[in-house]
């Protein structure tokens, strides 16, 4: 399986390594993969290769977005966009994610974390969006969502 990832800096206040953002998500395929996610795997069955997009944007870009697309007067870490596309017969492109980097910033503060332990959650649960998780759904639906992100990051740290 191959994995195409694509990262667009739309914001200019905090720098990211575009080759950290995708070694990753390529690290959060191979946990899925090898936990044998059911989602995961129902969605790639078919494909050899996949592809995402990840956008870094301004907290004004953010604010502007989650209220077009979610009604909230205010900014968010992250909104996922799937797709789930196929751009070409082989290829399944499964959508975008939006990443607020500012307010990730400032909750990695929050929460006495490194600003790249919180990127990594962010870009987690970015992802499982992207395969079908949606906490806000149901109770059941942010549990399995969360122990899930849980599990994949316990991997990555190990």
């Amino acid at each position: 399986m191959k994995l195409n990832i694509e990262v667009l800096k739309r914001q200019r206040k905090i720098k990211i390594s575009t080759k950290r953002v995708i070694y990753t998500i390529k690290k959060v395929e191979k946990t899925l993969l090898s936990i044998k996610n059911k989602k995961f795997l129902n969605i790639i069955k078919n494909y050899s290769s996949l592809s995402v997009s990840i956008v870094f944007v301004s907290k004004k870009k953010m604010k502007e977005l989650n209220f077009k697309y979610r009604k909230k007067n205010s900014t968010t870490d992250v909104l996922s966009f799937p797709y789930l596309e196929h751009e070409l017969p082989d290829n399944l492109y499964l959508g975008e994610i939006l990443i607020d980097p500012e307010r990730v910033y400032c909750q990695s503060k929050l929460y006495g974390i490194t600003f790249w332990q919180e990127l990594t959650r962010v870009l987690i649960h970015g992802f499982l969006h992207l395969i079908g998780y949606d906490h806000e759904k149901s109770v059941n639906q942010a549990k399995k969502m969360s122990k899930l992100e849980e599990k994949i990051l316990s991997n990555l740290q190990s």
